[in-house]
């Protein structure tokens, strides 16, 4: 096995042990690097001579990533996963009992296992280096802390402090680490051992208390709720509620964590262990857990990815990029370029429009510095990197330009055709629309090669996906250079071919239209969006109209319909919304009527639907009613090669839609259920609602071995509730879960 560790000695008997896995990017816990440091720790416990040690890592931007995500993956066993909480929790015990001081040097990335190696160290340093982060992000894939994190960080910091942090899973950077207790100072990246060894010589002379008081909280309110029972149990209450706000229950590690902390405190560490233990053994063989850890793998597997089958491609670096459309988008994409440090040049028809993408991109900086997630001159430096033209001035040193101008295909076509004579032979040009066509757009450019699809989604500083998408006469080089350079925004890409709707809003838009006739069959707006909230999606979809905008989701819908024909639902509710002047949240009414923060029901909507019918269906036939479909179509979009792989179609989902994450994604969801029960009941709803839900060839291919050529099996130990194999279920039933009712009839009736 490659060395992990290594140790030295540096001076005034202190040594430092430097964590560097050979062979390897990144520092992480497999099995294999936790017996080597058990070993290690072996040797440390027999030196007399050392009064304190640094631990350290030498990977640059990179302290510990946590234990090895594959070794979760392949964990099937409740008692394995037991017995591997404990092993490591005693070996970090032991690393943290050595009989001299211990600190440690967090410099770049520290997540999972390598917070709870520091937090059983005796003192924890930072580096103010941007790659400092520090995080126990467990919760995140299913699990929780289980190598003492659980247990120590409540002692250490206090309860709200840790709870927030375990709950979360949420990084801090060096500075807030420090303003929570998780670290004792805050030391330069470029001088870390130097000031690290100051910091020694400063405990071994005695004066290190100072640090111990100041890790627990000192104002009045946090003193008096954490130190007696009443204002305990009022602070486990409010943790409770707010998990339960943000998770829905879907998520059980959250509410673990929290139960084994009520549980732990005021016991010995030792009995907290065991409890956190078990806990970890029971929630790490969900499949939950399981869903999690794979789009992990997955996302790190894009990581690794250039978006082409020729992996010695590395495309143009973007040194420079320019934005073509000033509106909320093009903003947005400034904004992103910018503070990227990417400097970004934004051209619109005058200076008027120009501004507002200034105005966007200050918009979403401000609320970071209001957060303090920015600082102010962080801010302005940001902000100088934005520039704004009524011309194609500085164009021309552009590598990379983005198109975000109106949605129309003429329009963008002459904009496009005037570009490409003010830009330089090998700048890559893309489009940001979201359902015009790239082939037909590249029909004006001269070098079509060079064109592709950059689809961001909105909000652009909040999303995480981009469509990378690739024309029919696009380069690799072009697929290359947009990836990698969505991978350098923080973005997650994926590779699908040109299509109409790409590949994400191909499946959601008709997933939304299916909405719509949920409403004209009498379901309430309120029933609708509960019923998919309770599935796992974010929002209910028709929430989702108001917040992409009803004038904009009809003019995708349109562009969708006459591509899918008869496999998506009509309706005239969007366009009669869109004449009574309600297009969602952006003007304060449309399905919903907003009033700052606030959203309620509009009975006035009920106006503009017509009821077809009285029939109502119970929640779980109307989420298969919105979901089934969606599957149905991905299974189309893996045939004609819009999409690469089910991986994609899964990363795709969930980063663009929110598809709930909990479910492992849209086509792992589909496996669990098992596609032939699928089929069954689309069969079904074909029967009662219509040809839009008939069975693709391409889904019925997939009846024996499913999307991922491999079926689902439920643990035993898992706690977590299998999805049901049930026969497809008749709408007209009037007894058990799938009973109808009779709508109350709408006034236009």
């Amino acid at each position: 096995m490659p060395k992990a560790f290594f140790l030295e000695d540096l001076q005034d008997n202190i040594s430092v042990l430097y964590f560097d896995l050979q062979g390897e990017s990144v520092n992480k816990f497999s099995t294999p690097v936790m017996k080597e440091l058990g070993k290690v720790t072996d040797e440390l416990e027999k030196r007399s001579d050392i009064r304190c040690l640094l631990f350290m890592s030498r990977k640059p931007g990179i302290f510990i990533a946590g234990a090895d995500v594959n070794e979760i993956k392949d964990l099937r066993d409740e008692a394995k996963g037991y017995e591997v909480a404990r092993q490591g929790q005693d070996i970090f015990k032991r690393f943290g009992e050595l009989p001299f001081i211990t600190i440690s040097v967090i410099d770049g990335a520290c997540m999972g296992g390598g917070t709870e190696i520091s937090l059983a160290c005796d003192y924890r340093l930072a580096t103010e280096h941007p790659k400092t982060k520090i995080a126990l992000p467990e919760v995140n894939l299913g699990i929780l802390p289980g190598w003492g994190g659980t247990s120590r960080l409540p002692r250490m910091v206090g309860l709200q402090r840790a709870l927030d942090m375990i709950l979360t899973g949420r990084n801090y950077d060096a500075k807030r680490a420090w303003k929570n207790g998780v670290v004792d100072k805050v030391i330069p990246h470029e001088w870390a051992l130097e000031k690290a060894l100051e910091f020694a010589k400063e405990i071994l002379a005695g004066k290190g208390e100072k640090y111990i008081k100041r890790r627990q909280p000192s104002d009045p309110a946090s003193m008096v709720l954490e130190k007696n029972p009443l204002g305990r149990n009022i602070i486990f209450s409010q943790a409770e509620k707010m998990v339960l706000k943000k998770t829905r229950g879907h998520y059980p590690a959250p509410l673990r964590a929290l139960e084994v902390i009520k549980k732990s405190y005021g016991k010995s560490l030792e009995q907290a262990f065991e409890i956190e233990a078990r806990a970890l053994g029971q929630l790490i063989v969900t499949d939950i857990c399981k869903n999690l850890v794979q789009i992990f793998l997955w996302t790190d597997e894009i990581k690794k990815e250039n978006g082409t089958a020729k992996k010695d491609i590395t495309g143009i670096e973007i040194r420079k990029a320019g934005v073509l459309g000033a509106s909320v988008m093009g903003g947005g994409i400034a904004q992103l370029f910018a503070s990227n440090k990417i400097p970004v040049r934004v051209k619109d028809i005058d200076y008027s429009a120009v501004s507002k993408a200034f105005q966007q991109a200050a918009k979403v900086l401000k609320e970071k510095v209001k957060r303090r997630r920015l600082s102010k001159l962080e801010f302005q430096q940001i902000m100088n990197r934005i520039s704004g033209t009524i011309d194609y001035s500085g164009f021309k040193n552009a590598q990379l330009v983005v198109e975000a101008i109106v949605e129309d295909i003429e329009v963008k076509k002459i904009v496009l055709a005037e570009l490409e004579q003010y830009v330089q032979a090998q700048t890559v040009i893309a489009t940001n629309t979201s359902s015009l066509r790239v082939d037909e757009m590249a029909q004006a450019l001269k070098n079509k090669k060079r064109f592709i699809g950059m689809h961001f989604f909105n909000p652009v500083h909040r999303m995480p996906l981009i469509e990378v998408v690739k024309g029919k006469n696009t380069s690799a080089e072009a697929v290359a250079t947009v990836f990698n350079l969505a991978k350098k925004l923080g973005k997650t890409p994926i590779v699908v071919k040109d299509a109409p709707g790409f590949l994400v809003n191909r499946l959601l838009v008709p997933y939304m239209v299916e909405a719509i006739s949920l409403l004209e069959e009498g379901h309430t707006v309120e029933a609708i969006d509960k019923a998919m909230l309770n599935f796992g999606m974010p929002m209910g979809p028709i929430e989702l109209f108001d917040e992409v905008g009803i004038d904009v989701a009809y003019k995708a819908a349109k562009v969708l319909q006459d591509f899918m024909g008869d496999r998506m639902a009509e309706s005239p509710v969007l366009e009669r919304m869109i004449e009574a002047g309600r297009l969602g949240k952006k003007n304060g009414k449309g399905f919903y009527r907003y009033q700052g923060k606030e959203k309620n029901i509009d009975p006035a909507v009920d106006e503009l639907i017509d009821v077809k019918h009285g029939l109502l269906l119970d929640e779980e036939l109307m989420q298969k009613r919105m979901v089934y479909p969606m599957i149905n179509e991905a299974a189309r979009c893996l045939e004609e090669g819009v999409a690469l792989r089910p991986r994609d179609v899964d990363v795709g989902m969930i980063f663009g839609t929110g598809f709930a994450p909990f479910r492992g994604g849209l086509l792992t969801y589909a496996d669990s259920v098992g596609v032939k029960n699928i089929i069954d009941q689309l069969k079904q709803f074909e029967k009662e609602f219509g040809k839009r839900f008939k069975p693709s060839v391409a889904l019925q291919d997939l009846t024996e071995a499913g999307f991922y050529g491999r079926k689902k099996k439920t643990k035993k130990a898992s706690k977590a509730k299998p999805e049901k194999k049930e026969k497809a279920t008749k709408t007209t039933k009037t007894a058990g879960s799938t009973k109808t009712v009779k709508a109350k009839k709408k006034k236009t009736e």
